[in-house]
């Protein structure tokens, strides 16, 4: 098609190396060129979970393409043989797979845009969602320190009148009175919340929060574990936030049937990678767990399933991440190992 317009036949192409080489290099030019024009969706390709559709799309693309290229190797091998031209026929199947390409690249291009923008809705409706709930404990909790430092400025003043004074009698009914048990306050559950401060991503921030205050108002005792500055790596946030939040359900849920209702909640750096536990107590002291990622099986029942399963059909596109799942003495832990990628 090009070299023509240039005054260069096909027959020139066949006896001319030097033009020969230089068409192939061309080719191979233009495919990298298309190929970082739509790398971002190449990218994901890679990287994330696809609609059945744009999976299909890509398994039909694929097999138009092998048949396009063994048809046009037929067709070269055809006329070298029998010595009749298929050079029409060529172009015409040349002009019309890259009529077909170009409407695949850009229909994948388009699907995909539209599922990244997607999953970034969903992770900013899970934040909005949980953030309102997040800055109304804060809210709490400022207040809450607000008034203990009012009463305490005026514990220090008493102290103050009875130390002028000399009057241990008023120092030590301050202490008995007020002072001796103060660090119960300190110590609430409620002041645990403070420590996702060192959480990087407010999504995961605010799903946190969420489902620490959904747990308290069970009347489960909830701990916190996130003893340094962490941020998500070596996960899509999407797929994270969808596991976590199912663990914590399963969790939450379990524990609230248990006979002492407990939780732990724990995210943090170990070497190279990143760990999310969460455990919970159990009614049981036992559940068997060989099976619970299968769809359909639950402890909680038949067709309950399906969470866990979910998780694990997540799971199984990433190669860095494990999970390690634990019943033992009343006590169930699911344990997220994620490796950061180099």
């Amino acid at each position: 098609f090009i070299f023509p317009l240039f005054g260069i036949s096909v027959e020139t192409i066949k006896v001319n190396y030097l033009i020969a080489v230089s068409s192939s290099f061309l080719t191979i030019l233009l495919s990298f060129l298309l190929i970082k024009l739509f790398k971002e969706s190449f990218g994901v390709i890679q990287k994330r979970r696809l609609a059945p559709l744009i999976s299909k799309s890509i398994i039909i693309a694929d097999i138009i393409m092998i048949a396009y290229t063994f048809t046009q190797q037929y067709l070269v091998y055809l006329e070298n043989t029998t010595h009749t031209s298929t050079l029409i026929i060529r172009k015409l199947i040349v002009v019309i797979y890259l009529v077909l390409f170009f409407i695949m690249l850009i229909f994948l291009d388009r699907n995909i845009r539209s599922t990244i923008q997607s999953q970034l809705d969903f992770q900013k409706d899970i934040q909005l969602s949980h953030l309102k709930n997040y800055n109304k404990q804060i809210e709490k909790l400022y207040q809450s320190v607000r008034s203990f430092r009012h009463d305490y400025a005026n514990i220090l003043t008493t102290l103050k009148l009875g130390i002028e004074q000399n009057d241990m009698a008023i120092v030590k009914e301050v202490y008995d009175s007020v002072l001796k048990d103060s660090d119960k306050h300190l110590k609430s559950k409620t002041f645990d919340l403070t420590r996702l401060i060192n959480i990087g991503d407010n999504t995961i921030k605010s799903l946190l929060a969420s489902k620490f205050l959904e747990a308290e108002e069970n009347n489960i005792d909830v701990s916190l574990d996130i003893p340094e500055t962490i941020k998500l790596e070596g996960m899509e946030m999407v797929d994270f936030i969808t596991v976590i939040s199912i663990f914590l359900d399963n969790a939450m849920e379990a524990s609230i049937q248990s006979d002492i209702p407990k939780m732990h909640i724990g995210y943090f750096n170990h070497g190279n990678k990143q760990i999310f536990i969460v455990q919970n107590s159990t009614q049981e002291e036992f559940i068997p767990i060989s099976s619970l990622f299968e769809r359909g099986v639950s402890s909680k029942g038949d067709h309950r399933g399906i969470g866990l399963a979910n998780v694990r059909n997540i799971l199984d596109n990433y190669q860095n991440i494990s999970l390690k799942t634990e019943s033992i003495t009343f006590a169930f832990t699911q344990e997220l190992n994620i490796s950061k990628k180099a």
